[in-house]
């Protein structure tokens, strides 16, 4: 599977997390901050690869704490959608490792930001 097609998957999981219009489910809201973050993550990543930029290191990735930087770097993201990945990137962190859980209105500014960053750059 390609980074966009991993993109685009992440995607379709964060609506499916999201809670429903009519209130039958919840928002599972750090699943939703995980996943938003790795469907712009999957999206930089197809474009870096695409232009192909070196994964970091000896690792078949690009590091996280310094892929926004990267990207903007490399021409990818201009300085809007660096801060935006920047801020996907801290609240994966704070779903998968605080204690605070990731708040509702958190996810739901997460997934927008993951939309407009994955559509922006894969179209």
């Amino acid at each position: 599977m390609e980074f966009d097609e991993k993109a685009l998957e992440n995607l379709e999981a964060v609506e499916r997390l999201r809670p429903s219009d009519d209130g039958s489910l919840l928002c599972l809201a750090n699943a939703v901050a995980n996943r938003a973050y790795y469907a712009a993550y999957h999206a930089v990543a197809h474009v870096a690869q695409q232009q192909r930029k070196a994964f970091t290191a000896e690792k078949d990735y690009y590091r996280h704490d310094t892929l926004p930087d990267d990207g903007a770097r490399w021409g990818i993201l201009d300085d809007t959608a660096r801060r935006d990945l920047r801020d996907l990137y801290g609240m994966r962190i704070k779903a998968d490792y605080q204690d605070d859980p990731v708040e509702l209105e958190e996810a739901e500014r997460m997934a927008g930001l993951a939309v407009k960053l994955v559509k922006g750059l894969l179209g």
